[in-house]
């Protein structure tokens, strides 16, 4: 056989294995590219609107969400917990995060707040809660909002007097769920987690209790930290802020 024809036989049949190599590679790009979502369980409800809106017009893209109490989800992603985007309901969990050196710095922003009030079967004030026998919050070593409970109660001086009467909870939704379920006569929640709740809510004075500030960044061994980022400014943008201000964010 002669060299030259050698040499194209060759050249053919690298042509046949680098075309099969493709063919055999087009499945995998034809699926969806995947970003794994975690985020305070407050964040639910509008999270999963802004999610399934943005997937309308961006169906190469499969947006998966872990809701829980923002302490925990810090914690699993200390863990190496495969996330690529963590929106927490206070600083304290992004701080830790940034200062480990587990979130992209540039990525961080700020993108809602809430307000905390009192749920109960009827209205009730601030004076009122002293003659309550089981109020829940939850806890405020994993929970923003346990947290910021507890700093109003202390604020306003009835801390030491309620304390062996807290219920603490996982979360908010718990909070939630205890009060419907009349397992305590009253709760702290978010003003967002009481929308769909029949229960009275009752406002109390924000100057008694941090400011609720919700941050967001990408994680650092994000698997997609460009399209991470994109849904973060989704997140931020006209439409995501009206969706977030329809489920009582402001």
């Amino acid at each position: 056989m002669k060299p030259m024809y050698l040499i194209k036989i060759l050249l053919i049949i690298a042509m046949i294995a680098a075309v099969s190599g493709c063919l055999s590679e087009k499945p995998k790009d034809n699926k969806p590219v995947e970003i794994t979502v975690s985020a305070a369980i407050s964040l639910q409800d509008a999270l999963k609107d802004i999610g399934m809106e943005y997937q309308k017009n961006h169906p190469e893209l499969k947006i998966y969400f872990n809701f829980g109490a923002s302490g925990t989800l810090e914690k699993q992603i200390e863990q190496g917990a495969p996330v690529d985007v963590f929106a927490s309901a206070s600083q304290n969990e992004m701080d830790q995060l940034e200062e480990k050196g587990l979130i992209i710095n540039s990525t961080r922003t700020n993108f809602t707040r809430n307000k905390l009030v009192i749920i109960a079967p009827s209205r009730i004030t601030v004076e009122e809660l002293k003659s309550l026998d089981k109020i829940a919050i939850g806890n405020p070593k994993t929970v923003p909002a346990g947290l910021y409970a507890q700093a109003f109660l202390e604020n306003i001086g009835i801390y030491e007097t309620l304390k062996s009467r807290l219920i603490y909870a996982e979360n908010v939704r718990q909070v939630l769920d205890y009060v419907e379920r009349g397992e305590v006569d009253a709760g702290f929640v978010y003003f967002s987690d009481t929308l769909k709740s029949n229960l009275s809510v009752s406002s109390i004075n924000d100057s008694m209790y941090p400011p609720v500030v919700y941050p967001v960044a990408v994680i650092q061994d994000s698997r997609e930290p460009g399209i991470s980022g994109l849904f973060i400014e989704y997140i931020k943008s006209d439409e995501g802020q009206t969706i977030l201000h329809k489920h009582g964010f402001v």
